[in-house]
């Protein structure tokens, strides 16, 4: 087993001697299946991928999983920083296992939807027993974003209940988390089950990486041809992470369709534009707050700025609102602005709404609560 980079090494197994035999890994599960929704992004799949230095390992652990290599260990770990494709390879392996495998079932869902499903079910002991039925008959299992599972012990102690069954039945388990929390650490040292698994990292994307994404773009929205020198020029400067060249790119075709012309001069208009200047030290920065959030409830920075209309869009925009009231030195115009809206009433009734929701959905709180948490982290 492999361990990668910023992973201590007492994570892995000392030797192959001691390691204790590998679990089978996807064995036929029986007759009942979960739900048709298998909560997949069908939009996200391996073609749309771009492979670098920086991912190469994650990608092609990723591809042993749909291929069923012997070399598998199971669970898999994806960690690493925000916005670095983590979710994208998630769903991948998903989509490409179920293609490729009409006879199996893939389930996935995020740390969020696990908590509330599991708050939802606890004092149904019926319910609770169905929905680790559910799970069971999953030859698959996906769940994004496992490092907010840290905030609650009696959850961490069902998603190991959860964990183990999965792997001794010689079910398929894949999670990411931006970090390797300090309770799965701990869990991993001392569950013989689980030290079978592997944890692979998404490092930063390197600057030829971040050419080939901004190219991947252009090709997916069927851009004009785009000076290379331009692209060039976004990529040395935007190293952060994926979204920013996403968000950068969708700026300069904003800038495109009032009649700029794709010059340096306005890339830097575009770069500029987004931190006319250094934030305050601790300062948390509206951009950060919307993808973190939009990454939370697996939507895009676009569709939580979008106008679209149904829960799924406009409680994530209210959460977004409402945090970056809490988080923020900005006024609710400025918000407003920042989401597309006109008038600050849109962020005041939103912030109101998000408060009145809080004194009654404990999940919503630990929402909240674990956003608050990455946010600040993003800052120290």
């Amino acid at each position: 087993m492999s361990c990668s980079n910023g992973v201590s090494a007492d994570l892995a197994p000392k030797s192959s001697e001691t390691q204790p035999p590998k679990s089978p890994i996807f064995v036929p599960t029986s007759t009942p299946r979960v739900p048709a929704n298998s909560g997949l992004n069908p939009a996200l799949t391996f073609d749309r991928f771009v492979v670098g230095q920086s991912n190469r390992k994650a990608h092609e652990t990723a591809m042993d999983v749909i291929n069923l290599a012997q070399e598998v260990n199971n669970p898999l770990i994806i960690h690493g920083g925000v916005g670095l494709g983590k979710t994208h390879l998630l769903h991948a392996i998903g989509n490409q296992f179920s293609q490729r495998r009409l006879d199996r079932t893939v389930y996935c869902l995020s740390a969020e939807r696990f908590i509330r499903n599991w708050i939802q079910s606890v004092a149904n002991p019926q319910k609770s027993a169905a929905l680790r039925r559910q799970y069971q008959y999953v030859d698959l299992l996906l769940i994004d974003d496992i490092h907010f599972l840290s905030q609650e012990a009696r959850i961490q102690g069902e998603f190991f209940h959860l964990l183990n069954t999965l792997i001794e039945q010689g079910q398929g388990l894949v999670c990411t988390c931006d970090r390797l929390p300090q309770f799965l650490e701990d869990f991993w040292n001392t569950s013989d089950v689980l030290k079978q698994g592997e944890i692979v990292e998404i490092h930063p994307p390197e600057f030829d990486l971040r050419v080939s994404i901004l190219k991947q773009k252009l090709r997916e929205q069927d851009w004009e041809a785009v000076p290379l020198k331009v692209l060039h020029y976004l990529a040395k400067h935007l190293t952060k992470h994926i979204r920013q060249l996403e968000g950068a790119l969708n700026r300069l075709g904003a800038e495109a369709r009032l009649g700029s012309p794709l010059t340096l001069h306005v890339a830097r208009h575009v770069i500029e534009g987004r931190s006319p200047g250094p934030p305050p030290s601790g300062t948390i920065a509206l951009e950060d707050i919307q993808e973190v959030v939009a990454r939370y409830f697996h939507l895009t920075v676009s569709e939580l700025c979008s106008r679209k209309r149904g829960r799924r869009f406009v409680l994530p925009r209210q959460v977004a609102m409402y945090l970056a009231r809490q988080l923020t030195p900005l006024s609710l115009t400025r918000i407003g602005q920042g989401f597309g809206r006109g008038h600050r009433t849109t962020v005041a009734r939103s912030c109101q709404r998000i408060e009145t929701l809080l004194k009654e959905d404990l999940v919503l709180n630990q929402s909240i609560e674990a956003l608050t948490t990455e946010l600040t982290h993003l800052n120290t």
